[in-house]
Protein backbone atom coordinates (compact mmCIF):
# COMPACT_ATOMS: atom_id res chain seq x y z
CA UNK A 1 0.00 0.00 0.00
CA UNK A 2 1.34 3.43 -0.98
CA UNK A 3 1.88 6.28 1.45
CA UNK A 4 -1.03 8.44 0.04
CA UNK A 5 -3.42 5.53 0.62
CA UNK A 6 -2.16 5.08 4.15
CA UNK A 7 -2.46 8.84 4.74
CA UNK A 8 -6.10 8.91 3.59
CA UNK A 9 -6.84 5.96 5.83
CA UNK A 10 -5.40 7.82 8.83
CA UNK A 11 -7.47 10.93 7.95
CA UNK A 12 -10.71 8.92 7.97
CA UNK A 13 -9.75 7.16 11.18
CA UNK A 14 -9.03 10.53 12.80
CA UNK A 15 -12.54 11.79 11.94
CA UNK A 16 -14.23 8.65 13.30
CA UNK A 17 -12.02 8.69 16.40
CA UNK A 18 -13.47 12.06 17.54
CA UNK A 19 -17.06 11.25 16.54
CA UNK A 20 -18.40 10.16 20.00
CA UNK A 21 -17.29 13.46 21.58
CA UNK A 22 -18.62 15.50 18.64
CA UNK A 23 -22.02 13.78 18.71
CA UNK A 24 -22.29 14.16 22.49
CA UNK A 25 -21.64 17.91 22.23
CA UNK A 26 -24.08 18.18 19.31
CA UNK A 27 -26.86 16.41 21.21
CA UNK A 28 -26.29 18.51 24.34
CA UNK A 29 -26.09 21.84 22.48
CA UNK A 30 -29.16 21.09 20.35
CA UNK A 31 -31.15 20.27 23.48
CA UNK A 32 -30.02 23.45 25.27
CA UNK A 33 -30.61 25.61 22.19
CA UNK A 34 -34.08 24.10 21.75
CA UNK A 35 -34.90 24.91 25.38
CA UNK A 36 -33.81 28.54 24.85
CA UNK A 37 -35.86 28.92 21.66
CA UNK A 38 -38.90 27.03 22.92
CA UNK A 39 -42.13 29.13 22.85
CA UNK A 40 -45.71 28.64 21.81
CA UNK A 41 -45.20 29.70 18.19
CA UNK A 42 -42.35 27.30 17.28
CA UNK A 43 -43.00 24.63 19.92
CA UNK A 44 -43.71 21.75 17.54
CA UNK A 45 -40.96 22.64 15.06
CA UNK A 46 -38.36 22.94 17.83
CA UNK A 47 -39.32 19.58 19.33
CA UNK A 48 -39.10 17.95 15.89
CA UNK A 49 -35.73 19.65 15.32
CA UNK A 50 -34.34 18.38 18.64
CA UNK A 51 -35.60 14.89 17.84
CA UNK A 52 -33.99 15.02 14.40
CA UNK A 53 -30.66 16.07 15.93
CA UNK A 54 -30.77 13.26 18.51
CA UNK A 55 -31.80 10.65 15.90
CA UNK A 56 -29.07 11.76 13.53
CA UNK A 57 -26.52 11.56 16.36
CA UNK A 58 -27.61 7.98 17.18
CA UNK A 59 -27.39 7.01 13.49
CA UNK A 60 -23.90 8.45 13.14
CA UNK A 61 -22.86 6.76 16.38
CA UNK A 62 -24.01 3.44 14.86
CA UNK A 63 -21.73 4.00 11.89
CA UNK A 64 -18.89 4.87 14.29
CA UNK A 65 -19.40 1.54 16.07
CA UNK A 66 -19.45 -0.30 12.75
CA UNK A 67 -16.24 1.44 11.73
CA UNK A 68 -14.56 0.10 14.87
CA UNK A 69 -15.80 -3.46 14.36
CA UNK A 70 -15.71 -3.93 10.60
CA UNK A 71 -13.03 -3.73 7.93
CA UNK A 72 -11.19 -0.40 8.07
CA UNK A 73 -8.29 -1.38 5.86
CA UNK A 74 -7.03 0.98 3.15
CA UNK A 75 -9.18 -0.92 0.62
CA UNK A 76 -12.39 0.37 2.30
CA UNK A 77 -11.12 3.91 2.90
CA UNK A 78 -13.19 5.51 0.12
CA UNK A 79 -16.45 4.02 1.40
CA UNK A 80 -15.87 5.10 4.99
CA UNK A 81 -14.85 8.58 3.77
CA UNK A 82 -18.20 8.82 1.97
CA UNK A 83 -20.05 7.75 5.14
CA UNK A 84 -18.21 10.37 7.25
CA UNK A 85 -18.86 13.21 4.75
CA UNK A 86 -22.57 12.39 4.28
CA UNK A 87 -23.11 12.14 8.03
CA UNK A 88 -21.41 15.51 8.59
CA UNK A 89 -23.47 17.08 5.78
CA UNK A 90 -26.82 16.05 7.27
CA UNK A 91 -25.70 17.11 10.73
CA UNK A 92 -24.59 20.51 9.38
CA UNK A 93 -27.88 20.83 7.50
CA UNK A 94 -29.80 20.20 10.72
CA UNK A 95 -27.80 22.83 12.54
CA UNK A 96 -28.24 25.23 9.61
CA UNK A 97 -32.01 25.02 10.17
CA UNK A 98 -31.69 26.52 13.70
CA UNK A 99 -31.69 30.22 12.59
CA UNK A 100 -35.01 29.60 10.79
CA UNK A 101 -36.60 28.81 14.18
CA UNK A 102 -36.37 32.53 15.14
CA UNK A 103 -38.49 35.47 13.85
CA UNK A 104 -37.27 38.80 12.51
CA UNK A 105 -36.03 41.06 15.25
CA UNK A 106 -35.67 38.15 17.68
CA UNK A 107 -32.56 38.87 19.78
CA UNK A 108 -32.10 35.11 20.32
CA UNK A 109 -30.76 34.93 16.75
CA UNK A 110 -27.40 36.16 18.06
CA UNK A 111 -27.39 33.37 20.63
CA UNK A 112 -28.09 30.88 17.83
CA UNK A 113 -25.21 32.42 15.86
CA UNK A 114 -22.82 31.99 18.80
CA UNK A 115 -23.80 28.32 19.21
CA UNK A 116 -23.48 27.72 15.45
CA UNK A 117 -20.05 29.35 15.34
CA UNK A 118 -18.96 27.19 18.27
CA UNK A 119 -20.17 24.05 16.50
CA UNK A 120 -18.38 25.08 13.30
CA UNK A 121 -15.19 25.82 15.23
CA UNK A 122 -15.40 22.37 16.81
CA UNK A 123 -15.97 20.73 13.42
CA UNK A 124 -13.05 22.65 11.92
CA UNK A 125 -10.86 21.25 14.71
CA UNK A 126 -11.93 17.61 15.02
CA UNK A 127 -12.59 17.04 11.29
CA UNK A 128 -9.77 19.16 9.91
CA UNK A 129 -7.81 16.09 8.88
CA UNK A 130 -10.56 15.12 6.39
CA UNK A 131 -11.58 18.08 4.23
CA UNK A 132 -14.82 16.54 2.93
CA UNK A 133 -16.16 15.89 6.44
CA UNK A 134 -15.13 19.34 7.67
CA UNK A 135 -16.71 21.19 4.72
CA UNK A 136 -19.70 18.84 4.80
CA UNK A 137 -20.59 20.26 8.23
CA UNK A 138 -19.45 23.89 8.09
CA UNK A 139 -20.97 24.90 4.74
CA UNK A 140 -24.58 23.73 5.33
CA UNK A 141 -24.40 24.90 8.97
CA UNK A 142 -23.07 28.45 8.48
CA UNK A 143 -24.61 29.35 5.09
CA UNK A 144 -28.27 29.59 6.27
CA UNK A 145 -27.16 31.87 9.14
CA UNK A 146 -25.41 34.21 6.71
CA UNK A 147 -28.49 34.34 4.47
CA UNK A 148 -30.80 35.04 7.43
CA UNK A 149 -28.57 37.92 8.60
CA UNK A 150 -28.63 39.55 5.16
CA UNK A 151 -32.41 39.06 4.71
CA UNK A 152 -33.08 40.68 8.09
CA UNK A 153 -30.96 43.76 7.31
CA UNK A 154 -28.15 42.63 9.58
CA UNK A 155 -25.42 42.72 6.91
CA UNK A 156 -22.65 43.42 9.42
CA UNK A 157 -23.42 40.19 11.27
CA UNK A 158 -23.68 38.42 7.93
CA UNK A 159 -20.22 39.60 6.92
CA UNK A 160 -18.84 38.58 10.28
CA UNK A 161 -20.35 35.10 9.80
CA UNK A 162 -18.77 34.93 6.30
CA UNK A 163 -15.37 35.90 7.67
CA UNK A 164 -15.73 33.42 10.50
CA UNK A 165 -16.67 30.57 8.15
CA UNK A 166 -13.80 31.40 5.78
CA UNK A 167 -11.32 31.62 8.65
CA UNK A 168 -12.45 28.22 9.91
CA UNK A 169 -11.87 26.73 6.44
CA UNK A 170 -8.40 28.28 6.18
CA UNK A 171 -7.48 27.26 9.71
CA UNK A 172 -8.56 23.69 9.07
CA UNK A 173 -6.47 23.69 5.90
CA UNK A 174 -3.40 24.62 7.92
CA UNK A 175 -4.23 22.00 10.49
CA UNK A 176 -4.76 19.42 7.75
CA UNK A 177 -1.33 20.20 6.32
CA UNK A 178 0.20 19.78 9.76
CA UNK A 179 -1.71 16.52 10.24
CA UNK A 180 -0.37 15.19 6.94
CA UNK A 181 3.20 16.07 7.87
CA UNK A 182 2.92 14.50 11.32
CA UNK A 183 1.13 11.41 10.02
CA UNK A 184 3.66 10.99 7.20
CA UNK A 185 6.45 11.25 9.73
CA UNK A 186 4.70 8.70 11.96
CA UNK A 187 4.18 6.33 9.02
CA UNK A 188 7.78 6.69 7.98
CA UNK A 189 8.88 6.18 11.57
CA UNK A 190 6.64 3.11 11.85
CA UNK A 191 8.07 1.77 8.58
CA UNK A 192 11.62 2.42 9.72
CA UNK A 193 10.83 0.89 13.10
CA UNK A 194 9.40 -2.19 11.40
CA UNK A 195 12.48 -2.41 9.21
CA UNK A 196 14.68 -2.02 12.26
CA UNK A 197 12.68 -4.66 14.14
CA UNK A 198 12.97 -6.94 11.12
CA UNK A 199 16.72 -6.36 10.96
CA UNK A 200 17.00 -6.97 14.71
CA UNK A 201 14.97 -10.17 14.45
CA UNK A 202 17.09 -11.34 11.54
CA UNK A 203 20.24 -10.37 13.42
CA UNK A 204 19.11 -12.25 16.52
CA UNK A 205 18.30 -15.27 14.36
CA UNK A 206 21.68 -15.06 12.63
CA UNK A 207 23.41 -14.77 16.01
CA UNK A 208 21.48 -17.80 17.25
CA UNK A 209 22.31 -19.70 14.05
CA UNK A 210 25.94 -18.63 14.34
CA UNK A 211 26.10 -19.82 17.93
CA UNK A 212 24.44 -23.09 16.95
CA UNK A 213 26.84 -23.54 14.02
CA UNK A 214 29.77 -22.60 16.23
CA UNK A 215 28.69 -25.15 18.82
CA UNK A 216 28.26 -27.83 16.16
CA UNK A 217 31.65 -26.95 14.68
CA UNK A 218 33.23 -27.13 18.12
CA UNK A 219 31.62 -30.51 18.74
CA UNK A 220 32.67 -31.74 15.27
CA UNK A 221 36.26 -30.56 15.79
CA UNK A 222 36.38 -32.13 19.23
CA UNK A 223 35.04 -35.42 17.92
CA UNK A 224 37.40 -35.31 14.95
CA UNK A 225 40.39 -34.70 17.22
CA UNK A 226 39.30 -37.51 19.51
CA UNK A 227 38.80 -39.70 16.46
CA UNK A 228 42.33 -39.05 15.23
CA UNK A 229 43.71 -39.77 18.70
CA UNK A 230 41.74 -42.98 19.17
CA UNK A 231 42.65 -44.17 15.64
CA UNK A 232 46.34 -43.76 16.47
CA UNK A 233 45.92 -45.61 19.74
CA UNK A 234 44.04 -48.37 17.92
CA UNK A 235 46.96 -48.84 15.48
CA UNK A 236 49.53 -49.45 18.21
CA UNK A 237 47.09 -51.55 20.20
CA UNK A 238 46.38 -53.74 17.17
CA UNK A 239 50.09 -54.49 16.81
CA UNK A 240 50.25 -55.52 20.48
CA UNK A 241 47.20 -57.73 20.09
CA UNK A 242 48.68 -59.25 16.95
CA UNK A 243 51.80 -60.27 18.82
CA UNK A 244 49.89 -61.58 21.85
CA UNK A 245 47.35 -63.49 19.77
CA UNK A 246 50.05 -65.01 17.55
CA UNK A 247 52.09 -66.17 20.53
CA UNK A 248 48.99 -67.62 22.22
CA UNK A 249 48.17 -69.51 19.05
CA UNK A 250 51.61 -71.11 19.02
CA UNK A 251 51.28 -72.04 22.68
CA UNK A 252 47.93 -73.65 21.89
CA UNK A 253 49.64 -75.82 19.22
CA UNK A 254 52.83 -76.74 21.07
CA UNK A 255 51.85 -76.25 24.70
CA UNK A 256 50.80 -78.63 27.42
CA UNK A 257 47.11 -79.50 27.83
CA UNK A 258 47.27 -77.99 31.29
CA UNK A 259 47.90 -74.57 29.70
CA UNK A 260 44.79 -74.71 27.48
CA UNK A 261 42.51 -72.76 29.91
CA UNK A 262 45.12 -70.02 30.18
CA UNK A 263 45.48 -69.86 26.39
CA UNK A 264 41.70 -69.57 26.02
CA UNK A 265 41.74 -66.70 28.52
CA UNK A 266 44.47 -64.97 26.52
CA UNK A 267 42.64 -65.49 23.23
CA UNK A 268 39.39 -64.25 24.76
CA UNK A 269 41.16 -61.12 26.03
CA UNK A 270 42.71 -60.58 22.60
CA UNK A 271 39.26 -60.82 21.04
CA UNK A 272 37.91 -58.30 23.56
CA UNK A 273 40.82 -56.00 22.77
CA UNK A 274 40.17 -56.39 19.04
CA UNK A 275 36.52 -55.48 19.65
CA UNK A 276 37.67 -52.41 21.58
CA UNK A 277 39.92 -51.27 18.74
CA UNK A 278 37.10 -51.78 16.24
CA UNK A 279 34.93 -49.54 18.41
CA UNK A 280 37.68 -46.92 18.56
CA UNK A 281 38.14 -47.05 14.80
CA UNK A 282 34.38 -46.88 14.32
CA UNK A 283 34.23 -43.71 16.39
CA UNK A 284 37.14 -42.21 14.49
CA UNK A 285 35.46 -43.21 11.21
CA UNK A 286 38.64 -45.09 10.28
CA UNK A 287 37.45 -48.70 10.09
CA UNK A 288 37.31 -50.65 6.86
CA UNK A 289 33.58 -50.96 6.17
CA UNK A 290 32.03 -53.40 3.73
CA UNK A 291 28.77 -51.62 2.84
CA UNK A 292 26.07 -53.54 1.03
CA UNK A 293 22.32 -53.31 0.55
CA UNK A 294 20.67 -54.61 3.72
CA UNK A 295 16.97 -55.17 4.39
CA UNK A 296 16.65 -53.47 7.79
CA UNK A 297 13.20 -54.92 8.51
CA UNK A 298 14.36 -58.48 7.75
CA UNK A 299 17.45 -58.00 9.92
CA UNK A 300 15.36 -56.78 12.87
CA UNK A 301 12.85 -59.64 12.55
CA UNK A 302 15.73 -62.13 12.45
CA UNK A 303 17.29 -60.52 15.53
CA UNK A 304 14.07 -60.08 17.52
CA UNK A 305 14.55 -63.27 19.60
CA UNK A 306 18.19 -62.42 20.26
CA UNK A 307 17.26 -58.90 21.35
CA UNK A 308 14.53 -60.24 23.65
CA UNK A 309 17.04 -62.65 25.17
CA UNK A 310 19.47 -59.76 25.64
CA UNK A 311 16.80 -57.74 27.48
CA UNK A 312 16.25 -60.71 29.79
CA UNK A 313 12.69 -59.72 30.66
CA UNK A 314 13.73 -56.35 32.07
CA UNK A 315 11.98 -54.45 29.28
CA UNK A 316 9.41 -54.97 26.57
CA UNK A 317 10.47 -54.82 22.93
CA UNK A 318 8.09 -53.36 20.33
CA UNK A 319 8.87 -53.33 16.60
CA UNK A 320 7.07 -50.75 14.47
CA UNK A 321 8.43 -51.68 11.07
CA UNK A 322 7.39 -49.92 7.90
CA UNK A 323 5.29 -52.03 5.51
CA UNK A 324 7.65 -50.85 2.76
CA UNK A 325 10.97 -52.53 2.15
CA UNK A 326 13.65 -50.65 4.10
CA UNK A 327 16.89 -51.17 2.13
CA UNK A 328 19.95 -49.36 3.53
CA UNK A 329 23.48 -49.25 2.11
CA UNK A 330 25.59 -50.03 5.17
CA UNK A 331 27.97 -52.57 6.65
CA UNK A 332 25.54 -55.25 7.86
CA UNK A 333 27.70 -56.69 10.66
CA UNK A 334 28.54 -53.23 12.02
CA UNK A 335 24.86 -52.22 11.88
CA UNK A 336 23.85 -55.32 13.85
CA UNK A 337 26.42 -54.41 16.48
CA UNK A 338 25.12 -50.82 16.49
CA UNK A 339 21.50 -51.90 17.03
CA UNK A 340 22.59 -54.21 19.83
CA UNK A 341 24.49 -51.32 21.49
CA UNK A 342 21.45 -49.04 21.24
CA UNK A 343 19.12 -51.66 22.73
CA UNK A 344 21.53 -52.33 25.59
CA UNK A 345 21.83 -48.60 26.30
CA UNK A 346 18.04 -48.30 26.27
CA UNK A 347 17.73 -51.24 28.69
CA UNK A 348 20.29 -49.72 31.06
CA UNK A 349 18.38 -46.42 31.00
CA UNK A 350 15.31 -48.23 32.45
CA UNK A 351 16.44 -49.89 35.72
CA UNK A 352 12.80 -50.33 36.76
CA UNK A 353 11.72 -51.70 33.40
CA UNK A 354 9.90 -50.08 30.50
CA UNK A 355 9.38 -50.32 26.76
CA UNK A 356 11.92 -50.20 23.94
CA UNK A 357 10.43 -49.33 20.55
CA UNK A 358 12.29 -49.81 17.28
CA UNK A 359 10.79 -47.94 14.32
CA UNK A 360 11.71 -47.93 10.64
CA UNK A 361 10.51 -45.67 7.85
CA UNK A 362 11.80 -43.56 4.99
CA UNK A 363 12.85 -39.93 5.04
CA UNK A 364 13.76 -37.51 2.27
CA UNK A 365 16.19 -34.62 2.84
CA UNK A 366 16.13 -31.60 0.54
CA UNK A 367 19.42 -30.22 1.86
CA UNK A 368 17.70 -27.10 3.24
CA UNK A 369 16.69 -28.47 6.64
CA UNK A 370 18.45 -27.18 9.74
CA UNK A 371 20.85 -29.52 11.49
CA UNK A 372 20.94 -32.12 8.71
CA UNK A 373 24.61 -31.63 7.81
CA UNK A 374 23.71 -31.03 4.17
CA UNK A 375 22.18 -34.47 3.55
CA UNK A 376 20.22 -34.73 0.30
CA UNK A 377 18.16 -37.63 -1.00
CA UNK A 378 16.32 -40.71 0.29
CA UNK A 379 17.38 -42.21 3.61
CA UNK A 380 16.22 -45.09 5.78
CA UNK A 381 15.25 -43.92 9.26
CA UNK A 382 15.93 -46.35 12.12
CA UNK A 383 14.86 -45.12 15.57
CA UNK A 384 15.34 -46.80 18.96
CA UNK A 385 13.22 -45.25 21.74
CA UNK A 386 13.02 -45.99 25.45
CA UNK A 387 10.86 -44.84 28.35
CA UNK A 388 13.82 -44.36 30.68
CA UNK A 389 15.14 -41.45 32.71
CA UNK A 390 16.34 -39.47 29.66
CA UNK A 391 19.36 -37.19 29.31
CA UNK A 392 20.10 -33.62 30.27
CA UNK A 393 21.32 -31.30 27.52
CA UNK A 394 24.91 -31.45 28.79
CA UNK A 395 24.88 -35.24 28.74
CA UNK A 396 23.27 -35.32 25.29
CA UNK A 397 26.02 -33.12 23.82
CA UNK A 398 28.73 -35.44 25.20
CA UNK A 399 26.97 -38.70 24.39
CA UNK A 400 29.01 -39.42 21.24
CA UNK A 401 32.39 -38.92 22.89
CA UNK A 402 34.41 -42.13 23.46
CA UNK A 403 34.68 -43.37 27.06
CA UNK A 404 31.97 -40.94 28.21
CA UNK A 405 29.33 -42.78 30.20
CA UNK A 406 26.83 -42.06 32.95
CA UNK A 407 26.83 -45.71 34.03
CA UNK A 408 28.47 -46.96 37.18
CA UNK A 409 32.06 -48.21 37.20
CA UNK A 410 32.48 -51.46 35.23
CA UNK A 411 28.92 -51.12 33.86
CA UNK A 412 30.01 -49.83 30.46
CA UNK A 413 33.01 -48.69 28.44
CA UNK A 414 31.38 -45.56 27.04
CA UNK A 415 32.12 -46.65 23.46
CA UNK A 416 28.67 -47.87 22.41
CA UNK A 417 27.20 -44.63 21.10
CA UNK A 418 30.54 -43.40 19.76
CA UNK A 419 30.87 -46.58 17.70
CA UNK A 420 27.34 -46.14 16.30
CA UNK A 421 28.10 -42.49 15.57
CA UNK A 422 31.28 -43.39 13.68
CA UNK A 423 29.50 -46.08 11.65
CA UNK A 424 26.66 -43.78 10.62
CA UNK A 425 28.97 -40.88 9.75
CA UNK A 426 31.33 -43.05 7.71
CA UNK A 427 28.34 -44.63 5.92
CA UNK A 428 27.25 -41.17 4.73
CA UNK A 429 24.31 -40.79 7.10
CA UNK A 430 23.41 -38.85 10.22
CA UNK A 431 22.69 -39.68 13.85
CA UNK A 432 20.51 -37.65 16.21
CA UNK A 433 19.53 -37.97 19.86
CA UNK A 434 16.22 -36.55 21.13
CA UNK A 435 15.96 -36.73 24.90
CA UNK A 436 14.50 -34.98 27.90
CA UNK A 437 14.98 -35.77 31.54
CA UNK A 438 12.15 -37.98 32.75
CA UNK A 439 10.65 -38.47 29.27
CA UNK A 440 12.96 -41.07 27.75
CA UNK A 441 15.39 -41.02 24.83
CA UNK A 442 15.12 -41.61 21.09
CA UNK A 443 18.23 -42.33 19.04
CA UNK A 444 17.62 -41.88 15.31
CA UNK A 445 19.89 -43.21 12.55
CA UNK A 446 19.52 -41.91 9.00
CA UNK A 447 21.20 -44.39 6.64
CA UNK A 448 21.65 -44.00 2.86
CA UNK A 449 19.05 -45.90 0.90
CA UNK A 450 20.28 -48.97 -1.00
CA UNK A 451 18.92 -51.08 -3.84
CA UNK A 452 18.44 -54.84 -3.81
CA UNK A 453 19.36 -57.02 -0.84
CA UNK A 454 22.63 -58.82 -0.06
CA UNK A 455 22.81 -61.88 2.19
CA UNK A 456 24.75 -61.45 5.42
CA UNK A 457 27.61 -63.94 5.56
CA UNK A 458 28.46 -65.08 9.08
CA UNK A 459 31.95 -66.51 9.53
CA UNK A 460 32.56 -69.72 11.46
CA UNK A 461 34.87 -69.99 14.45
CA UNK A 462 38.46 -69.73 13.12
CA UNK A 463 40.72 -72.76 13.46
CA UNK A 464 44.51 -72.78 13.58
CA UNK A 465 45.84 -74.27 10.31
CA UNK A 466 48.65 -76.80 10.75
CA UNK A 467 50.82 -78.10 7.84
CA UNK A 468 49.34 -78.94 4.44
CA UNK A 469 50.49 -75.69 2.79
CA UNK A 470 53.62 -74.82 0.85
CA UNK A 471 55.26 -71.85 -0.81
CA UNK A 472 57.94 -69.23 -0.23
CA UNK A 473 56.62 -66.08 1.44
CA UNK A 474 58.43 -62.79 2.06
CA UNK A 475 57.28 -60.97 5.24
CA UNK A 476 58.17 -57.31 5.84
CA UNK A 477 57.25 -55.73 9.20
CA UNK A 478 59.32 -53.37 11.35
CA UNK A 479 57.70 -54.58 14.61
CA UNK A 480 59.75 -57.58 15.78
CA UNK A 481 56.97 -59.06 17.94
CA UNK A 482 54.41 -58.84 15.14
CA UNK A 483 56.96 -60.19 12.68
CA UNK A 484 57.66 -63.20 14.91
CA UNK A 485 53.95 -63.86 15.49
CA UNK A 486 53.04 -63.74 11.79
CA UNK A 487 56.09 -65.84 10.85
CA UNK A 488 55.07 -68.47 13.38
CA UNK A 489 51.52 -68.59 12.02
CA UNK A 490 52.77 -69.11 8.46
CA UNK A 491 55.47 -71.62 9.36
CA UNK A 492 52.99 -73.65 11.39
CA UNK A 493 50.77 -73.76 8.30
CA UNK A 494 53.70 -75.19 6.31
CA UNK A 495 55.07 -72.16 4.46
CA UNK A 496 58.69 -71.15 4.09
CA UNK A 497 58.98 -67.61 5.45
CA UNK A 498 61.71 -65.04 4.85
CA UNK A 499 61.15 -62.30 7.46
CA UNK A 500 62.66 -58.81 7.02
CA UNK A 501 62.57 -55.77 9.31
CA UNK A 502 63.63 -53.18 6.69
CA UNK A 503 62.39 -52.46 3.17
CA UNK A 504 65.85 -52.37 1.63
CA UNK A 505 66.68 -55.82 3.02
CA UNK A 506 63.44 -57.19 1.61
CA UNK A 507 64.24 -55.72 -1.84
CA UNK A 508 67.67 -57.39 -1.74
CA UNK A 509 65.96 -60.72 -1.05
CA UNK A 510 63.65 -60.15 -4.04
CA UNK A 511 66.56 -59.34 -6.29
CA UNK A 512 68.09 -62.70 -5.42
CA UNK A 513 64.90 -64.76 -5.60
CA UNK A 514 61.20 -64.15 -6.17
CA UNK A 515 58.54 -65.06 -3.61
CA UNK A 516 55.10 -66.59 -4.13
CA UNK A 517 53.43 -63.86 -2.00
CA UNK A 518 54.72 -60.68 -0.35
CA UNK A 519 53.23 -59.87 3.08
CA UNK A 520 53.92 -56.20 3.80
CA UNK A 521 53.15 -53.94 6.76
CA UNK A 522 51.85 -50.56 5.63
CA UNK A 523 53.28 -48.23 8.30
CA UNK A 524 57.09 -48.49 8.51
CA UNK A 525 59.72 -45.86 9.40
CA UNK A 526 61.97 -46.16 6.35
CA UNK A 527 59.43 -46.77 3.60
CA UNK A 528 55.63 -47.07 3.50
CA UNK A 529 54.13 -50.36 2.38
CA UNK A 530 52.71 -48.90 -0.86
CA UNK A 531 56.10 -47.41 -1.73
CA UNK A 532 57.77 -50.78 -1.14
CA UNK A 533 55.10 -52.47 -3.30
CA UNK A 534 55.86 -50.11 -6.17
CA UNK A 535 59.58 -50.96 -5.98
CA UNK A 536 58.85 -54.70 -5.65
CA UNK A 537 56.61 -54.71 -8.71
CA UNK A 538 59.36 -53.19 -10.78
CA UNK A 539 61.38 -56.32 -9.94
CA UNK A 540 58.48 -58.83 -10.20
CA UNK A 541 55.40 -57.21 -11.81
CA UNK A 542 53.05 -60.14 -11.23
CA UNK A 543 53.90 -60.89 -7.61
CA UNK A 544 50.79 -60.78 -5.34
CA UNK A 545 51.15 -58.44 -2.35
CA UNK A 546 49.16 -58.82 0.88
CA UNK A 547 49.14 -55.70 3.05
CA UNK A 548 48.73 -56.04 6.82
CA UNK A 549 48.04 -52.91 8.87
CA UNK A 550 46.99 -51.79 12.31
CA UNK A 551 45.22 -48.80 10.77
CA UNK A 552 41.98 -48.91 8.87
CA UNK A 553 42.26 -49.18 5.12
CA UNK A 554 44.54 -46.28 4.06
CA UNK A 555 43.47 -44.24 1.04
CA UNK A 556 46.61 -45.32 -0.86
CA UNK A 557 45.51 -48.98 -0.58
CA UNK A 558 41.98 -48.51 -1.88
CA UNK A 559 42.86 -50.16 -5.19
CA UNK A 560 44.85 -53.02 -3.66
CA UNK A 561 43.21 -56.44 -3.78
CA UNK A 562 44.72 -58.17 -0.76
CA UNK A 563 44.65 -56.63 2.70
CA UNK A 564 44.17 -57.74 6.32
CA UNK A 565 43.60 -55.54 9.32
CA UNK A 566 45.38 -56.45 12.54
CA UNK A 567 44.78 -58.38 14.68
CA UNK A 568 43.81 -61.38 12.54
CA UNK A 569 43.67 -65.13 13.08
CA UNK A 570 46.03 -67.60 11.47
CA UNK A 571 43.12 -69.07 9.53
CA UNK A 572 42.29 -65.66 8.05
CA UNK A 573 45.91 -65.09 7.09
CA UNK A 574 46.34 -68.49 5.44
CA UNK A 575 43.02 -68.14 3.61
CA UNK A 576 44.02 -64.82 2.02
CA UNK A 577 47.54 -66.13 1.18
CA UNK A 578 46.04 -69.15 -0.59
CA UNK A 579 43.63 -66.92 -2.53
CA UNK A 580 46.52 -64.69 -3.63
CA UNK A 581 48.59 -67.71 -4.69
CA UNK A 582 45.69 -69.24 -6.61
CA UNK A 583 45.01 -65.97 -8.42
CA UNK A 584 48.71 -65.67 -9.32
CA UNK A 585 48.86 -69.27 -10.61
CA UNK A 586 45.69 -68.73 -12.66
CA UNK A 587 47.20 -65.66 -14.32
CA UNK A 588 50.42 -67.55 -15.11
CA UNK A 589 48.44 -70.28 -16.88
Amino acid sequence: MTEPDLLRTQQIRSSFAHLPLTLSVSALNSTLLGAVLLDQTWRTAIIVWIGAQLGLSVLRLTFWYAHRRLDTSPKSTAWWGYVAAVGAFFSGLAWGYAPLLTEAGDPRLLFVAVVLCGMCAGAATVHAAHAATMLGFIVPAILPLIVVFFLRDQAAFGLLACVFGLSMVLASRKFRQWFREVTSAQLELAERTEELDSVNRRLRQEIADHRSTEEKLYQAQKLEALGQLTAGIAHDFNNLLMAIGGAAGQIAIRGEPANAPHVRTIMHSVERGATLTRQLLAFGRKQNLQPRSVDINAMLREWEKLLLATLGGYAQLVLHLSPLQMIAFVDAAQLENAVLNLVLNARDAMPLGGTITITTDRHYFTGQEDGTEGLVGDFVRLAVSDTGHGMSEDVRLKAFEPFFTTKQMQAGSGLGLSQVYGLVQQSGGMMRIDSEVGLGTTVVLYLPQGHGVATIQRSAEPKIPVGYHSGRLLLLDDDSEVREAVSAMLQTAGYTVVACDRAEKALDELRQRAADVLIVDFAMPDMRGDQFAEAARRLHPAVPILFITGYSEPNTLRQERWMLQKPFHAAQLVDVVEQAKADHDARDR
